[in-house]
């Protein structure tokens, strides 16, 4: 078995057989989806079930589906962030999670990334 971490597969899980079915009947059940966020087009009971086996699962009282990664960085920085944090983040730090710091706050900085002496 291999994990790749540098794309979106990372457990190998798109092709595995039975997921596959899943997505067959979850798509002749529910569509191709509402095509757009959840805040634009809704929720429906099919997100609040998954979220509520999660959040079972890591023994949580609740859980959040996102639809992409731009989304839950923005999450996280929206529930973590206070207005007097300062973020520091790497030079090879994803484009996505710097672009949404850049929204986020003004103080930050990026340091050339395996650069420790740029940190000073």
């Amino acid at each position: 078995d291999l994990l790749n971490f540098c794309a979106n597969n990372y457990l190998g899980l798109a092709n595995n057989t039975e997921i596959i079915k899943a997505a067959k009947n979850a798509l002749d059940e529910y569509g191709a989806g509402l095509s757009s966020v959840r805040f634009i087009c809704g929720t429906q009971t099919i997100h609040k079930q998954l979220e509520q086996a999660i959040a079972k699962f890591h023994k949580r009282e609740d859980a959040i589906l996102y639809i992409s990664c731009f989304d839950a960085n923005a999450g996280i920085f929206e529930t973590l962030l206070k207005e007097q944090d300062y973020i520091i983040s790497g030079s090879l730090s994803l484009p996505k999670p710097n672009a949404i710091r850049r929204l986020w706050t003004e103080d930050s900085y990026r340091f050339i990334s395996s650069e420790i002496c740029h940190l000073a």
